[in-house]
């Protein structure tokens, strides 16, 4: 059996930690789960919460790839209909590239009418946008 992480940086309510300090925390979480012997971590991405959750996601796992030497690295989940799927695809491939293969790609099409909105993207585009970036992915 193999465990591993998933969910991203983030603050509690109430919380007075700086942005820095949540993410170097979070950094050695991940760093000390890997000496652990814990298997992949998994990310998040969301944006305008307004508690601190992973927005860059794929330069938060590149940084992590420098930091860590066996786990593997992943998304759970890009939002495909957020992102330009030629700078996406450039993105991931490094990502996998200067992780030596231990990035796992995970997308999805959303479900955050805050976060479509946020993007002035109409939520009903979602489906066709997720489908359209999917297929170049492929190719």
């Amino acid at each position: 059996m193999r465990f591993g992480l998933f969910g991203g940086a983030r603050t509690d309510p109430g919380e007075q930690a700086s942005d820095s300090r949540i993410y170097t925390d979070y950094i050695e979480y991940i760093c000390e789960a890997e000496r652990l012997g814990f298997h992949s971590v998994f990310l998040v991405e969301h944006h305008f919460t307004g508690f601190g959750q992973v927005s860059a996601t794929l330069n938060f796992l590149t940084y992590l790839a420098a930091k860590t030497t066996t786990m593997r690295l992943g998304t759970a989940v890009l939002v495909l209909p957020w992102h330009n799927p030629a700078l996406l695809a450039e993105q991931a491939a490094t990502l996998d590239l200067l992780s030596n293969g231990r990035f796992d790609f995970g997308v999805g099409k959303g479900y955050r009418w805050g976060e479509f909105h946020g993007f002035c993207i109409p939520m009903q585009e979602a489906e066709e946008r997720y489908q359209e970036t999917l297929a170049f992915l492929r190719t």
